[in-house]
């Protein structure tokens, strides 16, 4: 290639001299998400003892001053440096060559700037005052070139923006220049004139091909030494305590300006950071690369529904969260067929989220895992799974996981009969009681928590392979309420265990559930979010449907994905999480009204809500919590540090509970976000996962664990 280059370099200097004399216009973009230092790099031809004028025209408002040439730089001798902070306009050139031409926007503000930089001859009884050099090897007067002689040879992007749009500038001559296709555009980067490697593989959204590894592309990469590469690129995953542990590998160039960074071993599922130093080991650039995991699919049949199960071991040595390995599916979409029929697509995005449901069709994610709820109904014979994903090296994403479960029809097979116990039943083989409790005023910030009771929520293995504790409230009784979103119960507890009542059932019907996940106890009554039905829905605490609260455009209600539900006195607040609003209805489901984002305070995808006398709280699935008036205005924020937020809670005492099952913990904050204590996990057969926490007002803290199909209690330590 480097012949190549230098046979293109004296094909542009040969060609140069026949050129008729026009200018040159060079076509960019400077993006509206560019840095700070963003630029953006020409090279021209340039000959001897010619003069230029740089023009620059913003598309739409003619001549600009919003960008300038900063400076110019002969490739061949570095010594030869024009440089203006005023910006330079006019240039004499005094030694013919290959000549680095830096633009660089003069303002701050945001914006795209799109713009044509003209290469125009002066002639040579007009030529003005010219920029002179910095620095000269030899006697290198003002320099000017005849425009004929100007020309493209590369461009290159801008230093430290992967995202800035350069379009390849069109010479204004008619005469082809005989560049070589590999000379003619080449991408590379730069800081403080220095070239250094570029991550081009593999690409956003990509994951890594554990063939190929990375690539990266810069000038003369090929030409560096082994230590040197290894100073300049490194390679990193997140160990469990946080640290940063280099990945081992080799080097090696296939073919020129080209390095190539082969890990030892991809372990599947993990993080890999990237950093990219100059020659004295400055860090000037960071990326991230995910491997795909190893995924097992398996089917299992519950009632009148099918279940794929989509899972992958988690990698015990890295940290167990998204900084270092996929907790989700990110980059992936699921198809889910009935022969070949497509049931539903999924998207990373939607299969990111907790939970959601499409066109009959349910799901709920957790760490290391995807469940898939499919009505066998809708299957005619044979139901597919696929799981698609891009790999480097690929034009698009590719099914790179696939499961099949067949069904049958055999005339004893019994299997589509619904099962007896989503009917409301009794379940008191013994007197249900209730311990008495009395309110405390008092819990002190520094107050600690140990684990006092923890029970089953199930009964048999077939519930223990679908359940999911989603939600608990304490009954103004002292019992406790549990909401399971998979198995569509709702079920009441004493602090022993002991089951009084339990109901649900699936459905689209009055009465029945789609996918609830959240839910709230105010006197006889019982209010559960459905995100499937978009609906509220209110039952006696004996189980006995009351009503549901529906969108009514007429009254303008609309509720979406509606999550966390609270009660503030005679108020019910519902966290909407697909309309990113907070809605208020009475008792009765009437509408009092709503609020939502605004500049001051954006609210983006609000999962619970939860309320004292005086304020609102909103946690957000970005982990923030945010404090609001009732009547919407915002009051004060804060970062629980959440991964994946899911359960909120305020006790009476002024602490701010949050529950991350991302990072498997249970904290409590001070109303200012300062971290008060967090509980300790229980022992249990596998890692907690806590998806919603409760506290009652003798201080005593009920936590719902999904993994374990657990209730745990927590009384505080006196």
């Amino acid at each position: 290639m480097k012949k190549l280059a230098v046979t293109a370099l004296l094909a542009i200097l040969f060609a140069g001299i026949a050129f008729a004399a026009r200018p040159i216009d060079y076509r960019g973009i400077f993006p509206s998400d560019r840095e700070s230092d963003a630029r953006i790099t020409n090279y021209i031809l340039l000959k001897k003892d010619t003069s230029i004028r740089f023009e620059i025209e913003e598309q739409g408002h003619g001549a600009t001053d919003r960008i300038k040439v900063e400076k110019v730089q002969l490739t061949s001798s570095p010594d030869v440096i024009f440089s203006d902070p005023a910006g330079i306009t006019t240039l004499n050139i005094s030694e013919s060559g290959i000549y680095e031409v830096s633009l660089v926007p003069t303002v701050s503000q945001p914006g795209e700037i799109r713009f044509v930089l003209r290469v125009v001859e002066i002639a040579q009884e007009a030529r003005p005052d010219t920029a002179t050099p910095m620095q000269t090897a030899s006697a290198a007067a003002q320099v000017n070139t005849n425009a004929a002689a100007i020309s493209q040879a590369v461009i290159v992007d801008a230093a430290h923006t992967a995202s800035t749009e350069v379009l390849l500038p069109f010479p204004a001559s008619e005469t082809p220049l005989i560049i070589p296709p590999e000379v003619h555009a080449v991408a590379s980067s730069s800081h403080n004139g220095m070239r250094f490697p570029e991550l081009k593989a593999p690409a956003a959204g990509f994951f890594i091909n554990p063939f190929s590894g990375f690539k990266f592309i810069g000038e003369g990469l090929n030409l560096l030494t082994d230590n040197e590469r290894r100073k300049q690129v490194r390679v990193f995953n997140r160990l469990g305590d946080g640290s940063l542990s280099e990945v081992e590998g080799s080097f090696f160039s296939p073919e020129p300006d080209i390095l190539m960074f082969l890990p030892k071993k991809v372990l599947p599922g993990a993080i890999y950071y990237v950093d990219v130093s100059d020659a004295e080991g400055n860090r000037l650039a960071e990326s991230r690369a995910n491997a795909l995991p190893e995924l097992s699919i398996e089917f299992k049949r519950v009632s009148s529904d099918l279940l794929a199960i989509l899972s992958w071991q988690p990698q015990e040595t890295l940290m167990a969260n998204p900084a270092g390995q996929m907790l989700s599916l990110n980059n992936c979409d699921i198809t889910v067929y009935s022969g070949q029929e497509l049931l539903v697509t999924l998207t990373g995005e939607q299969t990111g989220l907790p939970f959601g449901s499409l066109n009959q069709v349910n799901w709920r994610a957790r760490p290391y895992s995807l469940e898939i709820e499919i009505p066998v109904a809708t299957i005619a014979s044979e139901c597919r799974v696929e799981v698609l994903a891009a790999m480097d090296g690929s034009e698009q994403k590719a099914a790179a996981y696939r499961g099949s479960w067949q069904k049958t029809f055999d005339e004893d097979d019994f299997s589509d009969v619904a099962a007896s116990d989503d009917m409301i039943y009794e379940k008191a083989k013994e007197e249900f009681s209730i311990q008495p409790f009395s309110a405390r005023e008092q819990l002190a910030e520094t107050t600690g928590f140990a684990i006092e009771k923890s029970f089953s929520l199930v009964a048999d293995e077939a519930d223990s392979m679908v359940s999911w504790p989603q939600d608990v409230v304490w009954d103004e009784n002292g019992s406790l309420w549990v909401l399971d979103s998979q198995l569509r119960r709702i079920s009441n507890y004493n602090t022993g265990g002991q089951m009084r009542i339990s109901f649900g059932t699936r459905g689209d019907s009055p009465g029945s559930l789609g996918l609830p996940v959240a839910l709230a106890q105010k006197n006889a009554n019982l209010y559960i979010s459905d995100t499937a039905r978009h609906a509220v829905h209110k039952f006696t605490t004996e189980g006995l449907f009351v009503v549901s609260i529906l969108s009514e455009s007429a009254s303008g209600i609309t509720i979406d994905l509606p999550g966390g539900i609270c009660f503030r006195k005679d108020e019910m607040w519902v966290a909407d999480r697909g309309g990113a609003r907070i809605l208020c209805f009475n008792q009765q489901g009437g509408f009092l009204g709503s609020f939502g984002t605004t500049t001051a305070a954006p609210i983006e995808a609000p999962v619970s809500v939860r309320a004292d006398e005086d304020a609102l709280f909103i946690l957000e699935r970005s982990g923030l919590v945010k404090k609001f008036s009732p009547m919407g205005q915002f009051d004060a924020t804060f970062q629980s540090g959440s991964s994946d937020g899911s359960g909120l809670e305020v006790d009476r005492w002024g602490g701010v509970w949050v529950c991350d099952a991302g990072k498997f913990k249970v904290v409590r904050f001070s109303r200012q976000g300062a971290t008060l204590t967090e509980l300790a996990a229980p022992p249990a057969a596998k890692p907690w996962l806590p998806t919603a926490a409760a506290v009652r007002v003798d201080g005593k803290v009920a936590v719902t664990d999904a993994a374990n199909k657990m209730l745990h209690i927590f009384a505080p330590i006196e």
